[in-house]
């Protein structure tokens, strides 16, 4: 680590005991948000300001909480939900907003239709195990 890195990097707050944390989207470049908030404050409530200034430019719905996933510098998925930014050791930047990505998590649904080759119409797929991705190719 050198002088420099040590003068931007920091696991303690700023002075005024702020974190400032900028949300960057997959796949949607310039779209960001950003906001300022304390190191005690939860991932839950985290996600739950992001939700309220979610972007008008991505298209659907505000995804529910269990489907927001906060990625933070390679540390992997921030939690549990009631973990604060000092218990995921979140780095904070005195120069800069702290970048975190959002992924959304797919929704899953338990019946697809499907058509078969034969062409005889529609035929319903079995259901995939709940909290598990499947995929039906014939």
């Amino acid at each position: 680590m050198t002088s420099s890195d040590k003068e931007t990097l920091s696991n303690t707050p700023t002075e005024n005991d702020t974190v400032k944390i900028k949300f960057l989207f997959a796949n949607r470049d310039g779209i960001h948000v950003e906001i300022e908030c304390s190191p005690s404050d939860t991932i839950e409530n985290i996600t739950k300001t992001l939700q309220s200034k979610w972007p008008e430019e991505i298209d659907g719905d505000v995804p529910s909480l269990d489907r927001i996933r906060l990625i933070c510098m390679g540390r992997g998925i921030l939690g549990p939900a009631n973990g604060s930014l000092e218990d995921n050791e979140v780095p904070v930047f005195l120069t800069h907003p702290t970048p975190v990505n959002v992924s959304v998590k797919p929704i899953l649904v338990n019946h697809k239709k499907s058509y078969p080759k034969s062409g005889n119409g529609p035929t319903t797929a079995p259901a995939a195990p709940s909290g598990d991705c499947c995929c039906i190719i014939s």
